[in-house]
């Protein structure tokens, strides 16, 4: 199994920029297709919420353009940014195991040697994130089937992660997901967005790591609490799940830079004599 991971994409309307000075469409029309020449390719590509930026039409008719161009299986769940009705108008042909219940919002894809699920966090007008009953229930139950390996997939992390600008914001009642970890040894894995970050931590067995946005940052600042945001360059996680180990996760920059080139020991160190 491998797996590509973005998260936080903030598409805008055609033509319109985000924060009116970053092209963040052409940013991640570029993205996509840098993830379809993969040569290692991943077996699905996984979207951890806040596809589009204001919950509008337009946004969602150019995200659906641009993301149906994905040569691979799309797994998505909604964010905080998303209007859940229109996501689910946008995305359910690309992902038929959304659904059509945009208040309940949860699937779990059992191809794999491990099961994944997938939840949603948000609430309709907030930033911050909440598990309702109807999600604790389905967890439950799909936890409760066997005893398969599992991970879990959603927005809002369900820890504090020591973000003063974040934790605000993250998953209010995470507590309760802390609790089924804890009753499920099987559920060995938690992969967020919302912070646009890369940010691991462990609760138990289970490892909690969030995904970095594909355009723009936040910064890690555990004293200061202004909503800042940066332009280091985006990046996407890469989930292989390796026999005999487990599943090793690991950060692809999504940046533009020089290589790779094949290690030649040769000139790795030739020596005073060339």
């Amino acid at each position: 199994m491998y797996l590509a991971q973005l998260s936080d994409l903030h598409f805008r309307s055609r033509g319109a920029r985000l924060y009116d000075f970053i092209d963040v469409n052409a940013m991640n029309a570029e993205i996509i297709n840098r993830v379809n020449a993969l040569t290692e390719r991943p077996d699905a590509v996984i979207i951890t919420g806040d596809v589009v930026n204001c919950g509008e039409p337009g946004e969602y008719r150019l995200a659906r353009h641009i993301l149906g161009q994905l040569d691979y299986p799309l797994y998505v769940i909604p964010g905080n940014h998303d209007d859940k009705a229109l996501f689910l108008d946008a995305f359910s042909g690309l992902c038929p195991k959304l659904g059509q219940d945009p208040d309940n919002i949860a699937y779990a894809v059992d191809e794999f040697p491990v099961r994944l699920l997938f939840i949603d966090t948000s609430v309709s007008g907030a930033s911050w994130g909440h598990l309702s009953d109807f999600t604790l229930g389905w967890l439950e139950n799909m936890l409760s089937r066997d005893d398969k390996e599992s991970y879990v997939f959603m927005h809002h992390p369900p820890v504090a992660f020591g973000s003063a600008q974040m934790d605000p914001i993250a998953c209010r009642n995470g507590e309760k997901l802390l609790a089924l970890i804890e009753r499920f040894t099987q559920l060995t894995r938690v992969f967020c967005g919302h912070v646009h970050r890369m940010i691991a931590t462990q609760y138990r067995q289970a490892l909690i790591c969030s995904a970095p946005a594909t355009v723009h940052q936040v910064p890690y600042m555990h004293t200061d609490p202004r909503p800042l945001y940066s332009l280091e360059p985006g990046a996407m996680m890469m989930h292989h799940l390796v026999a005999g180990v487990g599943l090793v996760t690991s950060y692809h920059s999504l940046a533009n830079y020089a290589g790779p080139w094949i290690y030649d020991p040769r000139i790795s160190c030739p020596g005073e004599g060339f």
